[in-house]
C-alpha cells in the first residue's frame, strides 16, 4: 500500500508526525507551497529532512505549471489512498478529481470549523461541502471540527480525530532556578505576576482584546473596585502584573500606540523568540492568554500555543474562538479557562480570578501538565491510521 499526502508545506511542528506516517502507512508527501503564507513566521524553520518528499516546486514556477505537475504525478504514480490537507484553492478539487478518475480512496484532513465569509469562499462553498460529504474519510484536528462537519451533513462514521499536537519534547524541557531568575530579571519582572501572549500580531489573534482587558484591569484596581476579590497579586493604586507580547506582525505599531496612549507601561513587546527558547517564557508565565477572534476570513483552527504552554504548566486562558479550547484539549475550570471571544471584561475577570487564588491557579497548572502529556504524535498519527484502515479494509 502507498499513500500520497498533499499539503502546503512541512512546518517544524509536523516533522515528527510526518515521519511516523511515512513509517506506519508508507506515506509520501507533496508540498505545494514555499512557506510564504502570510500567517507563517518567516523566521521559523522549515525542514523536510528524513521525510519522503515528491518534488513539485522549482524556482519561479507558475501556479498553472504547479497544478499540471501535481496532476501528472498523482495520475502516473500508483497510490492507493490520497490524503489532502484542506489548503490550496484549486489543489483540493484537483486531488479529489484525480482520486476519483483513478478509483482510489480520498481522505480530507482539515482543521476548519468555520467557512471564510469572502466572495470567493461563498462561491466555492458548495464544492467544498460536496468534497467533505463525498470523501471516503475525513481526519480532523478535534471534536470542534467533527461537530462542524456533521452540521454540514457529513457522515459521523467516516470522521476520525487526529488530536492536534505540538512537539512536547521541545516545550517540556526543565528550566533551572538560575535560568528562571535570570530571565525574569532580564525582563524586569521580579516579584510580579506574568501574563504572556505568543503569536502573530494580526487582527484575528485578538491582542487588542487582551490590551483592553489590561486597561480594564488597571482601571478597576486603581479605582479600588475589587473589594470582593483578594488583592494579593496587586499593588494598591496599581497592578503588580507584567504583560509580555511575543511576536511580530502588521498590527504591532497600532498595538504599541494603544499602550502608549493609555499609559499601559506594564506591557512589553518582545518581538520574535526562537521556538527552541519559548519554553523558558512559558515556564515563567503565570498565565498564557490566547484571545483569538473570529473574522470574515479566519477562525483559529487550533492554536498550538495552548499545547506548548501546558507543557510548562502555564495556566491558559483562551477564547471560545480557539480550536484547542473547543476541540477537546481545554476543559474549562479543570486544566484551563475558556472565555467568550471579543470580551475584554470576561478576559480581565478570568485573569483576576486565577491570580487571586493560588490554590485555583495551582490546580489548573497541575492538571494542564497532566493533560498535555497524553497528547502525543503517536496518538495524532493514529487518527490517520484509523482513517486509512477504514477505507482500505486492512
Amino acid at each position: 500500500m502507498k499513500i500520497a499526502l498533499i499539503t502546503n508545506f512541512c512546518p517544524f511542528y509536523r516533522i515528527k508526525l510526518f515521519k511516523i506516517l511515512a513509517e506506519k502507512i508508507n506515506a509520501e508527501f507533496f508540498f505545494f507551497s514555499d512557506a510564504s503564507e502570510k500567517n507563517w513566521e518567516t523566521l521559523n524553520v522549515v525542514n523536510n529532512d528524513g521525510i519522503p518528499v515528491v518534488p513539485l516546486l522549482t524556482p519561479g514556477m507558475s501556479k498553472v505549471n504547479l497544478l499540471l505537475k501535481l496532476w501528472k504525478k498523482l495520475r502516473v504514480n500508483d497510490y492507493d489512498v490520497y490524503i489532502q490537507g484542506i489548503s490550496g484553492r484549486l489543489i483540493v478539487p484537483l486531488t479529489y478529481i484525480a482520486a476519483r478518475l483513478r478509483k482510489k480512496q480520498f481522505i480530507v484532513w482539515t482543521g476548519f470549523w468555520n467557512h471564510p465569509n469572502t466572495f470567493f469562499h461563498r462561491l466555492t462553498f458548495p464544492i467544498v461541502k460536496y468534497i467533505y460529504r463525498h470523501s471516503d474519510a475525513v481526519v480532523t484536528y478535534g471534536t470542534h471540527v467533527r461537530d462542524y462537519l456533521i452540521s454540514l451533513g457529513v457522515d459521523e462514521k467516516k470522521i476520525f480525530i487526529a488530536q492536534n499536537t505540538a512537539d512536547n519534547e521541545l516545550y517540556n524541557k526543565k528550566v533551572s532556578e538560575n535560568e528562571k531568575l535570570e530571565l525574569i530579571k532580564s525582563l524586569d519582572a521580579e516579584n510580579k505576576k506574568i501574563v504572556l501572549f505568543v503569536g502573530r500580531l494580526s487582527t484575528e489573534k485578538g491582542v487588542d482584546i487582551l490590551l483592553e482587558a489590561v486597561l480594564n484591569l488597571k482601571s478597576k484596581i486603581t479605582n479600588h473596585k475589587l473589594n470582593q476579590i483578594p488583592l494579593a497579586p496587586f499593588k494598591k493604586g496599581g497592578i503588580n502584573l507584567k504583560f509580555f507580547i511575543v511576536g511580530r506582525g502588521p498590527e504591532k505599531e497600532h498595538l504599541q500606540n494603544f499602550c502608549e496612549q493609555n499609559n499601559l507601561d506594564n506591557v512589553l513587546f518582545l518581538d520574535y523568540v526562537p521556538n527552541d527558547q519559548l519554553y523558558k517564557y512559558y515556564n515563567i508565565a503565570d498565565i498564557v492568554a490566547v484571545p483569538s477572534i473570529t473574522t470574515p476570513v479566519f477562525k483559529e483552527p487550533w492554536g498550538l500555543i495552548v499545547n506548548e504552554a501546558m507543557n510548562q504548566s502555564a495556566v491558559v486562558i483562551a477564547s471560545d474562538a480557539v480550536g484547542a479550547a473547543m476541540g477537546g484539549l481545554i476543559h474549562d475550570g479543570e486544566n484551563g479557562i475558556i472565555v467568550p471571544e471579543k470580551n475584554p471584561a470576561a478576559l480581565s475577570k478570568a485573569i483576576k480570578n486565577v491570580l487571586s487564588d493560588d490554590n485555583y491557579r495551582i490546580k489548573l497548572s497541575i492538571t494542564a501538565k497532566e493533560t498535555i502529556q497524553k497528547w502525543t504524535y503517536d496518538k495524532m498519527a493514529q487518527g490517520f491510521i484509523d482513517a486509512v484502515e477504514s477505507v482500505v479494509g486492512e
